[in-house]
């Protein structure tokens, strides 16, 4: 099957239909979509047995049906009540006051006319129910049941997530459909409420439209629209303003100098991804996101450990719609190629089935994505949900390049920031000077480009995120940094040698008394640990700690047991 989306949510009455069954025209484009792969679940307030009296084969039409508003499902697996039913004792209240009433297996319908009598009988009887009205017709539902509610667990048990979902109403009780799938569409002849929330509305009403829709550009993925609902916050501009992207349809590249922030920016937008209910998978090149694993719905695999198969990389994805960081930073750059090389046919082709996963961040991609002829490919494809990070703009592939509308460079930083600058400023079609003015030197500083050119460049402070940052955080642990950058214990007279964190840690607890406090003396340890880890956080408490022995106020053995400590609370737990 095409890329595009995965599953169509559908409202029967006024949407599908101004009568009693959807013409053949209709029937016969949601056919098409079936036969194409899609899943196409019926979302009605109508009472199951009531639409089977009128409408004999509609399981045959549909994968699923959402029934009474959302309280009733008849799937695969039969039908099943998703609330109790409302109280009988309403139904008979009614009756006894003259007011005609429908009774489902869980809901109660009647006529909009009677609300003030339905509300009396509800305060008498002291139940907990909403009043959920159609145009004329008025239902009666136990709280918190929607037909958003019932299109997730619809969803749930076909296995496919809303943010790959469609939704299609006409009326009050379509508010809750459109807004809990990626994109909400009101067909033309939809009450002038839903309009206004819809992402869009269709020129043709009820059948006609759908029809339309079915057959369409969006539903293939040909036309892509941002969502109005869902949204990412990269931070404030200087009039507390939020500066925002789209939570899809969209790919981005983030660019910085090294030590700019880029990772951090990346992980606050998986963070706000995965809240979503979003599905993403992170391959993190130096191991830069593997805090992220600490959050719910995200699972750390790689580092230390052995990577998953492709195959059951997939699986995890799939299961419960989860989010993956993969950890590549203990391998060498062949072995880190060769693998997301080796992922790329599986994850295209579940995300091709299932949507699934709906967002992938490539870490470095400079470095990732070089000669990677299946991502390119479906970067050119016109596929979205991309989030590429580097410090080496000018090194990536064009397809990259030409693919990412929304670019954000991040101010500060060390290596590559000029070049960051230039290639930043090309994109904007400004003067490197202005851009470079209005993105200032601080970190914690980024600007948003909007390269199709809808809005000027935004300048804006990086909003905080939940989960820590710890750059490089396996290869500075376990992996080899080169010769010149590794911490040489220069007094001590085993000549001992730290080329990770973890054997300068090792160190620290053999190591003399003489040559510790010459060390902490200088400020060795913390410059080291802020000029290579890049950790001004550890290095601080290590810095306060050479200071207190300096002045006394610690033992060198005191001192040894603080720093240890320290780099034991950050990094090896």
């Amino acid at each position: 099957m095409a890329a595009g989306f995965q599953a169509i949510a559908v409202d029967y009455d006024g949407t599908l239909t101004h009568s009693d069954r959807p013409a053949p025209d209709v029937l016969a484009a949601i056919r098409e979509q079936r036969e194409r792969g899609r899943v196409v679940v019926l979302v009605t307030g109508r009472i199951l047995s009531e639409l089977r009296g009128v409408f004999p084969e509609v399981e045959e039409q549909f994968d699923a049906i959402v029934a009474e508003n959302g309280a009733v499902l008849a799937d695969s697996d039969g039908v099943q009540d998703l609330a109790a039913p409302v109280d009988p004792e309403l139904a008979q209240r009614l009756a006894h006051r003259d007011v005609p009433v429908r009774q489902g297996r869980v809901l109660l319908a009647c006529d909009a006319r009677h609300d003030q009598a339905v509300i009396e009988e509800i305060v008498r009887l002291e139940l907990g129910c909403q009043l959920v009205h159609n145009r004329a017709a008025l239902m009666v539902l136990p709280n918190g049941v929607t037909k958003g509610t019932g299109l997730s667990q619809a969803l749930g048990n076909l296995g496919i997530s809303r943010h790959s979902t469609i939704a299609v109403g006409d009326a009050e009780n379509d508010h809750h459909l459109l807004e809990v799938c990626e994109l909400g569409i009101a067909v033309g002849n939809a009450v002038d409420a839903l309009k206004r929330r819809a992402d869009v509305v269709l020129d043709a009403p009820d059948g006609a439209g759908v029809a339309e829709l079915l057959r369409g550009p969006l539903v293939s993925g040909e036309r892509w629209i941002a969502p109005r609902n869902w949204a990412l916050t990269l931070g404030l501009d200087d009039r507390r303003n939020e500066v925002q992207l789209p939570a899809s349809q969209v790919n981005v590249l983030l660019v910085g100098a090294s030590c700019s922030g880029k990772s951090y920016l990346v992980g606050s937008l998986v963070e706000q991804l995965v809240r979503l209910d979003y599905s993403v998978l992170v391959l993190d090149r130096e191991g830069d996101h593997r805090s992220l694993a600490d959050r719910r719905g995200i699972l750390g695999v790689g580092g230390r450990d052995p990577l998953p198969p492709p195959t059951q990389l997939a699986d995890l994805l799939r299961h419960r719609f989860g989010s993956i960081v993969v950890d590549l930073s203990t391998l060498g750059a062949d072995a880190q190629h060769a693998y997301v090389e080796a992922i790329a046919p599986v994850i295209l082709a579940q995300r091709a089935v299932t949507g699934l996963p709906h967002w992938l961040f490539f870490d470095e991609a400079h470095e990732l994505l070089a000669d990677q002829t299946s991502w390119i490919e479906q970067l050119e494809g016109g596929d979205h949900g991309y989030g590429c990070s580097s410090y080496r703009p000018e090194a990536l592939p064009e397809a990259v390049e030409r693919a990412c509308e929304l670019l954000v460079v991040t101010a500060g930083g060390t290596n590559g920031r000029e070049e960051v600058l230039r290639y930043a400023a090309a994109a904007a079609g400004c003067p490197q000077e202005e851009l470079a003015a209005l993105l200032g030197e601080g970190r914690g500083r980024a600007v948003l480009i909007d390269r199709s050119g809808g809005a000027p460049p935004r300048a804006f402070t990086v909003a905080e995120r939940s989960s820590g940052h710890v750059r490089h955080w396996h290869k500075y642990i376990d992996g080899e940094l080169p010769e010149p950058l590794r911490f040489y214990f220069s007094e001590s007279e085993d000549g001992l040698v730290a080329g990770n964190l973890r054997e300068f840690h090792r160190h620290l607890g053999v190591c003399g008394v003489d040559a510790l406090a010459v060390h902490a003396r200088r400020h060795d340890l913390s410059q080291w640990l802020r000029d290579v880890l890049q950790d001004e956080r550890l290095a601080e408490v290590i810095h306060d700690a050479e200071h207190e022995l300096h002045t006394g106020r610690l033992t060198t053995e005191d001192f040894r047991d603080a720093a240890r400590t320290a780099i034991e609370a950050q990094y090896l737990e």
